[in-house]
């Protein structure tokens, strides 16, 4: 392969399973190498049968590329694809093989999707500015917030969402859209808290008891993978001026390719990760 600047991953024994640990270190990882210009990671690894870090990281984009004098596989992720590459993939095929980068073009919809402050909390616990809670400080994990792939459960009636499309969320305590994500999949009229629990697992801020109290009513369950931060926050002034919103929204709202445009030219989102 071509010498370029790579991020090498060193891998190690975690025995406080349940957490979500290898995706938050994933994400870690995604993190680091766009701060630095870096495009593709890897990492080498001693295979064995039902391998679970394999499973992990093949969900996440990596692929075996060559194995090593010592007999350990090395595995390549790379973060930027070219416009060729996604010509022949879904777009959710597409954002999870160059996770974090997504296709954002005219074959998928997009939904702004409200988000109370202290679900928000929860789910995106990297998001800039947000306070430490006095349990994380001692050590404790907020699971769902570990994650990349998430579940958000709303009453919402909304229907169409379909794998690929994209999730701006709308933080609405500070009236602001503060990230992104994209649809894997989309469940409506739920109302068996058996299965909506088997479908979000850990990776919703509810508890059981909560679970059971939303499935009163008919749920959507929305499975996601949070993508971006935006880099620039953009308020409800300037979505109401650019008309994206006319007012604040109370419920998952569909919009337009051209207000999702606006959102992502006033929110910074790099256009090195995304295809259109």
């Amino acid at each position: 392969m071509p010498k370029k600047k790579r991020l090498k991953l060193s891998t190690f024994i975690v025995d406080y399973t349940g957490y979500k640990i290898g995706e938050l270190f994933i994400k870690l990882s995604i993190n680091i190498s766009i701060k630095n210009d870096i495009s593709e990671i890897y990492l080498t690894h001693f295979t064995e049968l039902e391998d679970r870090l394999v499973e992990l990281i093949f969900e996440y984009g990596f692929y075996k590329v060559a194995v090593n004098n010592r007999g350990e596989d090395i595995f390549l992720k790379r973060l930027v694809a070219d416009r060729g590459e996604a010509v022949n993939m879904s777009p959710v095929e597409f954002a999870g093989e160059f996770y974090p980068s997504f296709y954002d073009g005219r074959l998928v919809k997009k939904f702004i999707v409200p988000i109370r402050p202290e679900y928000h909390s929860r789910l995106f616990t990297d998001f800039l500015g947000r306070q430490t809670t006095l349990p994380e400080s001692v050590g404790e994990f907020i699971t769902e917030g570990n994650t990349i792939k998430k579940a958000y459960l709303s009453h919402s009636k909304i229907k169409g969402i379909e794998s690929g499309d994209i999730l701006p969320f709308y933080l609405s305590g500070r009236a602001e859209i503060t990230s992104v994500g994209i649809a894997e999949s989309a469940y409506t009229g739920e109302q068996d808290s058996g299965d909506i629990l088997r479908r979000v697992g850990k990776r919703s801020v509810y508890s059981l008891s909560e679970l059971m109290e939303i499935a009163k009513k008919p749920t959507i369950v929305i499975l996601f993978r949070h993508h971006f931060h935006l880099k620039n926050l953009v308020n409800f002034r300037e979505l109401k001026a650019a008309r994206v919103l006319a007012g604040p929204p109370q419920s998952i709202v569909q919009i337009t390719d051209e207000s999702y445009a606006s959102i992502k030219r006033k929110g910074g989102i790099d256009e090195r990760f995304t295809i259109n």
